[in-house]
């Protein structure tokens, strides 16, 4: 009789562990294909939310994405749903991208605002700001003029944030040409109060932000509108420490032969290493008589004399 029953009992135990070992099994790929799932399901959250450039009239509200989201923004008095802003680059529909810049326009002076950041599939908690009193005096500076480089070639999108302690923060967007400029006319106190009083010399900071990386720049201000050399996305650069020379634009492009953002000894050797006719690198005959000879090198002395660099 035991045998009878031992005969069927052994059968059922094994089938019930076959069984549990398939639910395991089954669990188990459940779960890692939803953890898989989990870390390639896009990230739309919007981070480093920025609010600069704040007027009476405007405001820029300003953000990054881990994926490209297609995004905007929607503001209003009494919600955050009676009007929509799209990004200062879109026309009519969103683009996906990884950073975006919105600029709220028409608003009324010393007002209170709510907003909303829609990015793809995710909708931020309601935010606030308020809009300052107009101004009644500028602060007389010129912009602040400089491009961006990834790599060799201009940086085609991105944006730049300039901090100054004690102002409001400022914005502006990257051109295709990799260049930006930031007006300090209208810079306001942080508390928005009144124009914040810019100082010739004093330190400021540029932060760069792109999908492609970034970089920062420390700088004293000028009175002069001469643009900043050129930062490479990566850099972390401090111009206070250093002797390098603010020059033009146009000195950057004819002098600065190795595109290092500054002109120096390095940029003449360029000329000795091109010296006749058909140089390998034109940019050495810097007076264009498509020979690289003396006088080329004459320009180049006389430019580092300026710069005291030699």
């Amino acid at each position: 009789m035991t045998q009878f029953i031992n005969k069927f009992k052994i059968p059922t135990l094994l089938g019930l562990g076959i069984i549990f070992l398939g639910l395991a099994s089954g669990l188990y790929l459940v779960l890692r294909e939803q953890t898989f799932l989990s870390q390639a399901a896009p990230n739309f959250t919007p981070r480093n939310i920025t609010i600069a450039n704040i007027a009476e009239d405007s405001v820029v509200i300003s953000w990054q994405t881990s994926s490209a989201a297609s995004s905007f923004v929607t503001f209003g008095q009494s919600n955050p749903g009676e009007q929509t802003a799209l990004d200062d680059r879109d026309t009519n529909v969103p683009k996906s991208r990884l950073t975006h810049y919105v600029t709220l326009k028409n608003l009324l002076p010393k007002t209170n605002y709510q907003f909303k950041i829609i990015s793809g599939k995710f909708t931020s908690d309601i935010a606030k700001f308020e809009t300052a009193t107009p101004l009644t005096n500028q602060t007389g500076l010129t912009p602040i003029i400089g491009s961006v480089l990834d790599g060799d070639s201009p940086l085609r999108d991105g944006i730049v944030y300039l901090s100054i302690p004690e102002a409001a923060a400022q914005s502006a967007l990257v051109k295709e040409g990799g260049n930006f400029l930031i007006p300090l006319s209208r810079i306001r106190k942080a508390d928005l109060s009144d124009t914040y009083q810019l100082t010739e010399g004093e330190v400021v900071k540029l932060t760069i932000n792109s999908d492609k990386g970034n970089a920062s720049m420390l700088f004293t201000l000028k009175a002069s509108s001469l643009p900043l050399p050129p930062i490479k996305l990566g850099q972390n650069v401090d111009l206070t420490t250093t002797e390098e020379t603010l020059i033009t634009t146009n000195d950057l492009d004819k002098y600065d032969l190795n595109s290092d953002g500054k002109t120096n000894a390095a940029d003449n050797v360029i000329i000795l290493q091109n010296l006749g006719k058909n140089p390998k690198n034109t940019r050495a005959d810097i007076n264009e008589d498509a020979v690289v000879d003396q006088k080329d090198l004459d320009l180049m002395s006389q430019k580092l004399k300026e710069l005291g660099s030699q």
